[in-house]
């Protein structure tokens, strides 16, 4: 898919951004249900779409088919380093998606080229990004791009009455 226009985000994609954004926490879910949507995730999530757009330290970049139809985005933010190891400068993608029938073609490739394009532009010195453990798509494309480990993450859910932790 060498011909589809990759863009930075505007305000009236948000929609399109909203369809595309589903299908992935669908995706997802259904791999771990940890990741099922609250009743209001549409809403809060339209929300971040308006902020992020109007924040620069967010980059939102999308794959735009016949110049209206999106097909994948990509988002990313700039944030500080923790202050005591380099760099000072971290971009961390979140979230980065491509509708089924558009896979394979890379799409997904030239959305991350764009976005580290434009995260090494504003001085980030790495860029992190997270992957579901169950997701093994998601960990294999990384690995193809020269991505590796770098932490685990692990969770534990809060047992009813037990909000607050002991001693506390």
């Amino acid at each position: 898919m060498e011909g589809v226009p990759i863009r930075n985000a505007r305000r009236g994609d948000i929609p399109s951004l909203l369809l595309l954004w589903n299908a992935m926490m669908k995706e997802i879910s259904a791999t771990d249900s940890r990741f099922a949507l609250h009743a209001r995730a549409q809403e809060h999530q339209t929300a971040q779409f308006q902020r992020w757009l109007q924040d620069e330290k967010h980059l939102i970049v999308v794959a735009e088919e016949g110049g209206r139809l999106i097909t994948g985005f990509a988002i990313a933010s700039v944030t500080a380093g923790n202050g005591w190891q380099i760099p000072v400068r971290v971009g961390r993608i979140s979230d980065i998606y491509v509708a089924a029938p558009r896979r394979r073609q890379g799409v997904a490739r030239r959305l991350t080229g764009r976005l580290l394009d434009l995260l090494y532009e504003t001085g980030v010195g790495t860029v992190r990004l997270s992957v579901a453990v169950g997701n093994d798509g998601a960990h294999a494309f990384w690995r193809s791009m020269g991505w590796d480990d770098l932490e685990v993450v692990l969770q534990k859910g809060v047992e009813p009455g037990q909000e607050t932790a002991p001693g506390a």
